[in-house]
């Protein structure tokens, strides 16, 4: 992760505790700066001050002016959230032990920022959901933001929901495929995980092909020293490896974003219904 960072999406919301504090552990693993970042994406615009039309006030240019003022004054008050989330998020930061801490706060939309800061980014971690889900129960809901990151953004994301957790073991969902080797190939090359234990699994029936690639991946994780076993496991997938995560006690799940099987059926066919939204670890996906 030389000469980049870890780029932390926080919007205030409770997913961004977790947000902040599995960054901070990547960004102490990594030793590389740790960045934080918040999206002004619903400020008023001054290009758009002709609003006679789109508001049906006519030529009532006192409400017009008025108007414009308590934009401003909307604007102005976003700006000092903004600020404040990042200075908390610091804060966090600070106290997780995080050396190198850098702010981000721009305006316009998240995924068009993240995209353009998207040269300097080793890993993005994001919440699993924002405002409009805080009051839910059921917290399987992904946002639509997360899933048009994951669309875009052609880095490494950790999409995160619960309280943090110090990682301890990792479940990769292997199927051969190129996005699975891209997710290996990651979790093989970066510190971050090392000293995790990786649970190689398959859904799916057993054959010479899969049994192969199973062996092969483990030999590329045993080969940097990382303790690794592998299963394969029966069953409608999502719940399937839900499951295995479970029972065994597993700290993270990480899959190819993208792929040729039931993998990119995962990501591309529904993200929000599928396995991001049935497991509730952190889900690391890999491009």
């Amino acid at each position: 992760m030389e000469n980049k960072y870890v780029l932390c999406c926080i919007n205030g919301f409770k997913p961004s505790e977790a947000v902040i504090d599995y960054g901070s552990w990547l960004s102490k693993k990594a030793n590389t700066t740790l960045k934080l970042f918040h999206g002004l994406d619903t400020l008023y615009h001054e290009n758009d001050s002709d609003l006679s039309g789109s508001i049906g006030l006519g030529a009532r240019e006192d409400l017009l002016e008025e108007f414009v003022k308590i934009e401003h004054e909307q604007n102005k008050l976003f700006q000092k959230r903004g600020k404040l989330i990042l200075e908390a998020g610091k804060e966090r930061a600070q106290k997780n032990g995080v050396a190198t801490i850098d702010q981000c706060l721009r305006k316009g939309k998240v995924i068009e920022n993240v995209l353009d800061l998207k040269d300097k980014i080793s890993i993005a971690v994001i919440g699993k959901y924002g405002e409009k889900h805080q009051d839910r129960q059921d917290q399987t809901v992904v946002g639509h933001k997360v899933e048009s990151i994951v669309r875009a953004v052609e880095k490494p994301i950790l999409i995160v929901s619960e309280d943090y957790q110090e990682p301890k073991s990792l479940c990769l969902a292997f199927d051969g495929s190129d996005g699975a080797k891209k997710a290996l190939d990651f979790i093989a090359k970066n510190f971050c995980f090392r000293a995790l234990e990786v649970h190689v699994v398959y859904v799916g029936a057993e054959n010479d092909k899969i049994k192969s690639d199973l062996e092969e991946a483990r030999s590329v994780l045993e080969e940097v020293t990382i303790s690794t076993k592998t299963a394969f496991l029966q069953g409608e997938v999502g719940e399937g490896l839900n499951d295995y995560i479970s029972k065994n006690d597993i700290s993270l799940l990480a899959m190819g974003a993208f792929s040729h099987s039931w993998l990119r059926d995962m990501v591309m066919g529904s993200l929000t219904s599928k396995v991001i939204s049935i497991v509730r670890k952190p889900v690391l996906l890999v491009r």
